[in-house]
């Protein structure tokens, strides 16, 4: 899977962009095929930040998007809210 990360107003640090990639992995366990991710993290004021996830399959697009005080928690609950769009997908797909 390929992923692309966009940061608006800063710079993210190595150790975000690691964290993107970590939490990004763990949806290869959906048997989903995802061929690219875009991430889009948006620093808006000094109390908001937001994180944008936009997936990418053979015929679908899933999107999250979760706004918080830090990356890291609008990042978890964006990749659960992904997870559970590709769950109910992968139910779809082995319904039928």
């Amino acid at each position: 899977m390929n992923i692309e990360i966009t940061s608006r107003h800063f710079t993210p640090s190595d150790e975000l962009k690691d964290l993107v990639n970590e939490k990004l992995a763990k949806l290869d366990k959906f048997n989903v095929s995802l061929t690219r991710c875009h991430v889009i993290l948006l620093k808006e004021n000094a109390a908001e930040e937001s994180v944008e996830i936009v997936a990418h399959s053979k015929g679908h697009e899933f999107i999250a998007h979760d706004n918080s005080s830090v990356f890291e928690k609008s990042l978890a609950n964006s990749v659960n809210k992904l997870s559970i769009q590709l769950k109910k997908q992968h139910d779809r797909i082995v319904g039928h």
